[in-house]
């Protein structure tokens, strides 16, 4: 795989509600759960796809979610103020090889007027990449750019006791990815 912009959708391999291939046996068997528990719901009009919506709760980038991590650590910490204190400079953090193991928690909460409570679908995603060759790029006190490397990925999510996608990927070739959008400079008057 050689991409610079991987989200999670694609690397779990989750289904394209557009695509005519059959989803996997557990993505069906999310699917028939998540069925049999909104029986319950009283919908004031037609249920949404919620398996779209919860599609789009894994559309994160996996550059963004490394500097969410990485945001974390102490020699990047160092950096990062290093950099606050001299805002021209750009710094070059080599991180070698290291491990990043990082847990968070999406979820889609359904709200209908006269529900007591609302109803919350929350996933459990684990992820664990080892990052080799990776440089951080960085300047005023901002990770600006991580260039190439490479990364093993390995995940798992979960929605309640069920699994719904495990995945375990060789080497992804990560070309250099800007972390911040460029502004385009606005017209004098």
């Amino acid at each position: 795989m050689n991409n610079s912009s991987l989200n999670l959708r694609t690397l779990f391999s989750f289904p394209d509600p557009a695509a005519a291939t059959a989803p996997s046996n557990e993505w069906q068997e999310f699917q028939n759960r998540l069925g049999r528990e909104n029986k319950t719901i009283k919908w004031p009009a037609a249920m949404p796809d919620l398996a779209s919506k919860i599609g789009e709760l894994f559309n994160v980038e996996l550059p963004d979610l490394l500097v969410s991590s990485w945001k974390k650590a102490g020699q990047l910490q160092d950096a990062l103020e290093e950099s606050r204190k001299s805002p021209d400079e750009i710094i070059v953090l080599n991180l070698a090889e290291h491990k990043i193991t990082y847990e968070y928690h999406p979820y889609i909460e359904i709200r209908i007027a006269g529900m007591p409570l609302p109803k919350k679908i929350e996933f459990k995603v684990q992820i664990v990449t080892a990052l080799k060759g990776v440089n951080l790029k960085i300047q005023a006190g901002t990770i600006t750019e991580i260039q190439a490397g490479s990364c093993d990925f390995e995940g798992k999510i979960r929605y309640q006791d069920l699994t719904i996608a495990d995945t375990k990927l060789g080497k992804i070739k990560l070309l250099g990815v800007s972390t911040i959008a460029k502004q385009e400079a606005s017209p004098t008057k």
